[in-house]
């Protein structure tokens, strides 16, 4: 039973702000630091949206859970003063959030949305899938296909995906805390968190004991998976060229913890965190993406005619178990 008057109901609804939200302002705030340029609420864009990337065509929106009908078949029984008008409303909301995301797509632009919670839960999360974007975004402006010349002609050798490890450190960092391997990401996983949680809480003072302590804790919800790492674990292993985790899987079955994967493709890599709560580093190429390897681990990758092969080196824990070396091929 409602216990608030018509007038008490009307100045609560009243106060709810349609923009500036503490929760918009914190992914706003986020994003101005790490140096990207966005406009608030532009009328000029259809919808509105709460943040634009103008130049880039994309456009962020931050909804409210009530007003936007999250899990609206389940919730709106719920309602219970004066129901008829609130349904009404909200789903009105939820076909005008729609009519807005396909006007958008019509006309060329990327479009995201994110829950307040999901903002407020995981800043980090929303805010690199907001860079992903832009990122993107940008690679379509410029040159977006790295171009081999084998005998005089050009060849499409893959997606060329700007390198950002700092969620992957974050994330090697909170599965390997209590292996001993957490140690070859603290630094840059502290420091991160310091970062985020600044602009998260910017009347506190953060420092790098605060940082730490909140990764000690879990802020970060990184193990609400299908595919969570072993208890007691066997022996170490490397992930590379990692895909969706399929050969994890199988070593995680084997008794295995997977301290360091790879993988470039976006997409995959997306998959990736949702089985086993783990960003893989970049391309494993590139210099920056090898100096997070673990020390102990051997890194050997040939490359031949169609045909990847790279030696996957699994190192033994203190139980005693063997050096094992795997071949994976992938064609």
């Amino acid at each position: 039973m409602d216990k608030l008057t018509e007038e008490q109901r009307r100045r609560n609804m009243q106060a709810v702000k349609a923009t500036g939200t503490k929760i918009e302002v914190a992914l706003a705030k986020f994003l101005f630091a790490r140096g990207h340029r966005y406009r608030k609420n532009d009328k000029t864009v259809f919808g509105k949206p709460d943040l634009t990337f103008k130049k880039l065509k994309i456009a962020v929106f931050v909804d409210g859970e009530f007003w936007h009908g999250k899990d609206w078949e389940e919730n709106k029984n719920r309602l219970k003063t004066n129901q008829e008008f609130w349904i009404k409303k909200i789903e009105r909301n939820i076909e005008r959030d729609k009519e807005v995301n396909q006007k958008l797509l019509e006309n060329g632009w990327t479009t995201l949305r994110f829950w307040g919670k999901d903002i407020e839960k995981d800043l980090l999360n929303c805010a690199i899938e907001v860079e992903n974007a832009i990122n993107e975004a940008k690679m379509d402006l410029k040159e977006k296909i790295s171009l081999e010349e084998i005998k005089g002609k050009q060849f499409r050798v893959r997606i060329v995906e700007p390198e950002c490890n700092k969620e992957a450190v974050l994330t090697h960092y909170m599965h390997n805390s209590k292996n001993g391997v957490s140690k070859f990401y603290k630094k840059d996983a502290v420091e991160y968190t310091k970062e985020i949680l600044q602009y998260k809480y910017p009347e506190e003072t953060i420092t790098n004991l605060v940082a730490e302590e909140a990764l000690q804790y879990g802020i970060f919800d990184t193990f609400s998976i299908p595919f969570p790492p072993i208890e007691n674990p066997k022996f170490k292993f490397i992930d590379l060229f990692a895909g969706i985790g399929g050969f994890r899987l199988a070593m995680q079955n084997l008794g295995g913890k997977c301290v360091f994967t790879s993988e470039w493709d976006k997409e995959a890599k997306k998959t990736y965190r949702a089985n086993f709560g783990e960003t893989p580093f970049g391309d494993i190429t590139k210099e920056e993406t090898k100096s997070y390897i673990p020390d102990g681990f051997d890194l050997g990758v040939s490359l031949s005619g169609r045909a990847f092969r790279c030696n996957l080196f699994v190192r033994s824990s203190q139980k005693g178990f063997p050096l094992q070396s795997l071949t994976q091929t992938v064609a």
